[in-house]
């Protein structure tokens, strides 16, 4: 079976400005896992929209016994409206605690904080169920082949692993307060798909196979009620042909206020091979040049957000194995016994490292364990990790939302 390009034009949204924030939900009353999947989370990325309600209306239409439930919701509504990536501030990087904790007192300072509380009206009630799937559905500014990204943490692997795409690790640990890193600290999974680029139509398709194909990971949907699975999974592999199975980020470059305008060299698309030392961009400064050598990845092309590019190299899936076998055994007792690795002294689950041992082998070894966020303290370097436990918890900076107003959801 091959797939057309695009669904029927009943199943498409209307207009950007006309979203609900929940688009659709479908439960055929069977017990089973809450899936939430969020579009447009930037608001010049729609196609996710797109998709959530062509496969919403799949569902219905179809009366597909679904396990559990889908919730589509829309991301940053406002946004949309004026087809931007975001009006105030980029919300894919405000999730903090110490943000939440602002935004459920009711302290609203922009756009993005009033577009959260309205997200977390929608989750709050979800989450309390239990163990929730969140699926975030994202394109790119530059031209690209379909990727998944995902926290390191093992109970993520299932649905991002289930697609013929290369997987992305690690953008969850060097990006702060995306969505995603935050709700995957309370113990859900969450898995980001990059569909391709905002204008490319293939885009909706792209996302839309994804999300039939993780539906069926997530035991929300039996593959004998699919029955045009394996053309997904198809439409998928067909344009991954030659892209590395997994790849892990090695850097970031951030772009500050003052190095404005940034500006990105033409042609750079995702997995494209760089070399150290090439210039792939021009500032206020001027030549940017690439650190190392690796994978060029999120290319800017647009005139909004403070990442400039991130520069990526590959994983072996050997390498995949080896670490959740070290993870499910809890050999990560180990760790202190590293060379020039000790416990933080203060932070459970956080490790000090020498930098001059910690770079090369040191570093590879914390990545086996899902210590991938590190930073900079003093002359030391300081790994910590997602939250590895799967039993959800809700945190103290939403007990206020807990008690208080839930009612934001049209």
């Amino acid at each position: 079976m091959t797939l057309s390009s695009s669904g029927p034009p009943s199943t498409r949204p209307p207009s950007p400005g006309a979203h609900p924030r929940v688009l659709g939900r479908y439960s055929s009353g069977r017990p089973g896992p809450t899936v939430v999947c969020v579009g447009a989370l930037h608001g010049n990325e729609p196609a996710g929209l797109s998709a959530i309600s062509r496969v919403l209306a799949r569902l219905q239409d179809g009366g597909v016994p679904l396990r559990g439930e889908l919730v589509g919701v829309a991301g940053n509504r406002r946004a949309l409206i004026e087809e931007r990536r975001f009006v105030d501030r980029d919300l894919n990087r405000r999730w903090t605690p110490d943000n939440i904790a602002r935004i459920a007192a009711g302290t609203i300072e922009t756009s993005e904080d009033q577009e959260t509380r309205e997200l977390l009206a929608v989750f709050l009630p979800l989450l309390r169920r239990g163990p929730v799937h969140f699926i975030d559905l994202h394109s790119t500014s530059g031209l690209s082949t379909p990727f998944s990204c995902m926290a390191d943490v093992l109970r993520n692997r299932p649905l991002a692993l289930a697609l013929p795409i290369p997987v992305v690790l690690g953008l969850e640990e060097v990006i702060e307060g995306s969505m995603l890193g935050y709700l995957c600290d309370l113990g859900h999974v969450g898995v980001a798909i990059e569909g391709g680029q905002h204008s490319d139509p293939r885009t909706v398709d792209f996302h839309e196979s994804a999300l039939l194909l993780m539906l069926v990971a997530a035991g929300s949907l039996e593959a004998r009620h699919v029955p045009d699975l394996a053309a997904h999974r198809a439409r998928l592999a067909a344009v991954n042909s030659g892209m590395p199975a997994v790849c892990e980020i090695r850097h970031r470059h951030v772009i500050k206020a003052e190095d404005e305008p940034f500006v990105m060299l033409p042609g750079f698309v995702n997995f494209q091979i760089v070399e150290r030392g090439q210039v792939v961009a021009d500032d206020r400064r001027g030549s940017v040049r690439v650190p190392e050598t690796g994978l060029m990845m999120l290319p800017r092309y647009q005139g909004q957000g403070d990442d400039g590019y991130f520069i990526a190299r590959p994983v072996s899936r050997t390498a995949l194995r080896v670490s959740a076998a070290l993870r499910t055994l809890r050999l990560d007792v180990l760790v202190p016994w590293l060379p020039g690795v000790s416990r933080h002294p203060e932070r459970a689950d956080h490790y000090v490292a020498d930098p001059a041992v910690a770079r090369v082998a040191v570093e590879q070894v914390f990545h086996l364990f899902g210590y991938r966020h590190v930073r900079a303290d003093a002359e030391r370097l300081v790994f910590s990790r997602r939250r590895p436990a799967a039993r959800p918890v809700l945190p103290a900076e939403l007990q206020r939302l807990r008690e208080g107003d839930e009612t934001v959801e049209g």
